[in-house]
């Protein structure tokens, strides 16, 4: 049995069942820890707890507006949302990589895309930093909802995105790309995000790589680049129009597009790690609307 499965098997033995009792994700993974053992890192436990709450019908639910998790009452309970998704402690701390991780979104998000990111925290080599979503053709709303048109039902395609930076050495750059590589088989296409101040000499050895594996790089660099960047949170509650001014002082030049595979990823046939952001789109295609927070990031 995977972990998703095993944990939700066992939350509701340890969550509390009323939201004015909730228990932060610590606690949690104390509980969880004392039947368990210490198989299973806290960024792993922590990275599964945020994936399980998106989840409609799963047993976990977040505190709405605030911190904590309790039982999901059967009735169930609103969609969580941006908010809740930031407030986790692991979202709160604001490291480079978070930041790097928070414009990296916005720079998907900005582009039309859907983005799917995983927590900052440990290196994996089964799931990517962040999943772009490529939906169905549709409208947006006032309310800034995506509602795909009645005869695009289709199945989404997705890229697989890590991401590095720069600064890191020749050598931990090419280590960068072929995790890129081994985290993006599952996906229609897969693509390695550059940052920093020479992302683009960086990239410029894993061109023939690039070429050879069909996978992209894209480079966010510039010389005007702030050396104050706002916080992560603020950088993802920032307000399109802002947010698009961002990104025209600090130019995406893009140095090899994604190789598009026709293979049609499923989250029955996906490791444990991918399925809940292929359930995740699943749920979109099938009401054909994406909510406003959902069309931002889906969890972090």
């Amino acid at each position: 049995m995977n972990l998703h499965d095993i944990l939700l098997n066992l939350l509701p033995e340890v969550l509390p069942r009323r939201a004015q009792d909730a228990i932060k994700g610590k606690e949690l993974i104390r509980l969880v820890r004392e039947r368990l053992g210490d198989t299973y890192s806290d960024g792993t436990l922590r990275t599964h707890f945020s994936l399980i709450a998106l989840e409609e019908e799963s047993c976990l639910a977040r505190v709405p507006g605030g911190q904590g998790y309790y039982l999901r009452p059967e009735a169930g309970v609103p969609q969580p949302t941006l908010q809740e998704l930031l407030t986790e402690p692991n979202a709160r701390d604001d490291t480079p990589q978070h930041r790097a991780l928070a414009l990296a979104v916005r720079l998907y998000d900005v582009a039309g895309l859907g983005v799917f990111a995983f927590p900052v925290g440990e290196e994996s080599w089964f799931h990517p930093d962040l999943v772009a979503v490529h939906w169905p053709a549709g409208e947006w709303g006032r309310d800034e909802s995506y509602t795909m048109l009645p005869d695009q039902h289709r199945a989404p395609s997705y890229r697989a995105i890590c991401i590095t930076s720069s600064q890191e050495s020749e050598e931990d750059c090419r280590r960068a790309f072929f995790r890129a590589l081994a985290c993006g088989t599952w996906a229609q296409e897969t693509e390695l995000l550059i940052m920093g101040r020479e992302s683009e000499q960086a990239a410029s050895s894993l061109l023939r790589p690039a070429e050879r594996f069909g996978v992209g790089l894209r480079c966010l660099s510039a010389e005007n680049i702030p050396d104050a960047l706002p916080h992560a949170e603020e950088l993802l509650r920032m307000p399109r129009p802002e947010i698009e001014q961002l990104f025209l002082d600090i130019p995406t030049i893009c140095l090899a597009e994604p190789r598009c595979s026709p293979a049609a990823p499923s989250a029955g046939h996906a490791r444990p790690q991918l399925q809940a952001v292929l359930r995740w789109a699943e749920r979109c295609i099938a009401r054909g609307r994406v909510e406003s927070y959902e069309r931002c990031i889906a969890a972090v």
